[in-house]
């Protein structure tokens, strides 16, 4: 059967992820927010770029982006709806059971150029990765004007649920 509009996939073509309930949903959203808080205040006052990506266990990668400009006294600024789709990603990726691979890198402007750093989210946190993961991964293309990043290792993001 044909879709009635084109740009609808057909019942047949959409997503089947698994549903993790509700509790786990709402913990992980928890998590984010918390990751978040702890994100901004590592990353202090300027503005950053956050990008998201995964990979799903159907196989399809989810990409997100967002800009952010912080101030002092828990000030934030940023677009609602890139930031929405920023947090939702982080929150499926914290959850943990759609999601194979996921990374957050942030690329903050500085003088004299931009710097990055990143994290790989896994069992249910963030974890910093090293720098030179993230230079690769950050490397304009060929022909390029865009300036290039240098790395740093990411902030140390305690796990709230680790008790020690």
């Amino acid at each position: 059967m044909t879709s009635p509009h084109p740009d609808q996939p057909t019942r047949a073509e959409r997503r089947t992820l698994p549903y993790p309930g509700d509790e786990a949903i709402t913990a992980a959203r928890d998590r984010a927010h918390q990751a978040f808080a702890q994100l901004f205040t590592a990353l202090g006052a300027g503005r950053h770029r956050l990008h998201y990506a995964a990979l799903d266990v159907d196989g399809r990668y989810r990409l997100a982006s967002a800009t952010v400009t912080t101030a002092p006294a828990w000030h934030l600024a940023a677009d609602p709806d890139e930031f929405a789709a920023i947090e939702a990603a982080v929150t499926a990726a914290l959850e943990g059971s759609c999601t194979v691979l996921a990374t957050l890198v942030v690329q903050t402007d500085q003088e004299p150029g931009p710097v990055v750093c990143g994290w790989r989210i896994e069992c249910g946190w963030l974890h910093g990765m090293k720098p030179a993961a993230v230079q690769a991964a950050v490397r304009p293309c060929g022909g390029s004007s865009a300036p290039v990043a240098h790395a740093y290792p990411a902030p140390f993001l305690p796990d709230p649920s680790v008790s020690g």
